[in-house]
């Protein structure tokens, strides 16, 4: 019996830079996950036909009960009690469909705090030219009911934009010095 390798493409981002992944993902109409590591931590994306539907970056450890706390969409004592519920009922629905359930947050706009914080995480590592990068066919992101559903050339063009805004922020104040 042969073993299978543990990744089905992996390489060095310097060789394959991000944009070039997404893009040779969505050809090959590939589903798995795409885990790039660089000296900024750790970024793990999801493909379902292609299409690029989750990501995890680095620096996203506020939970999403403290995001919802924060964006003034629930109350504090409200997300402690559905953790607390949630805690009790292991296999049980997630946090946030716990409040959309009882009625304190609206599924739209969890929604789309959760697809901001997917896009968020992939532009982050959309520059990132130094690092590893592994593919594993046939990965799903596990306990995930909220995805992006995004054409990848809008992600890609929005990538672009963002960059492009950063150099010239950053350029901008070096002006003025």
């Amino acid at each position: 019996m042969t073993r299978r390798p543990p990744f089905d493409l992996q390489g060095e981002l310097r060789s394959f830079p991000p944009t070039l992944l997404f893009q040779m993902m969505a050809l090959g109409g590939l589903v798995g996950r795409l885990t790039m590591r660089a000296a900024a931590g750790t970024c793990e994306l999801y493909f379902q036909r292609g299409q690029l539907v989750f990501a995890r970056a680095p620096g996203q450890g506020e939970t999403v009960g403290h995001e919802l706390v924060r964006r003034g969409l629930v109350a504090r004592d409200a997300v402690e009690r559905a953790a607390a519920e949630r805690a009790r009922r292991r296999n049980g629905p997630r946090l946030g469909a716990l409040l959309v359930e009882r009625g304190l947050v609206r599924r739209e706009d969890l929604e789309d705090m959760i697809q901001t914080r997917i896009k968020d995480a992939i532009y982050l590592c959309c520059d990132w030219r130094e690092g590893k990068f592994a593919f594993e066919a046939g990965a799903e992101p596990s306990d995930e009911d909220i995805l992006l559903d995004m054409p990848l050339e809008s992600l890609l063009l929005e990538c672009m934009t963002r960059a492009d805004e950063a150099r010239h922020g950053a350029g901008a104040g070096l002006d003025h010095a």
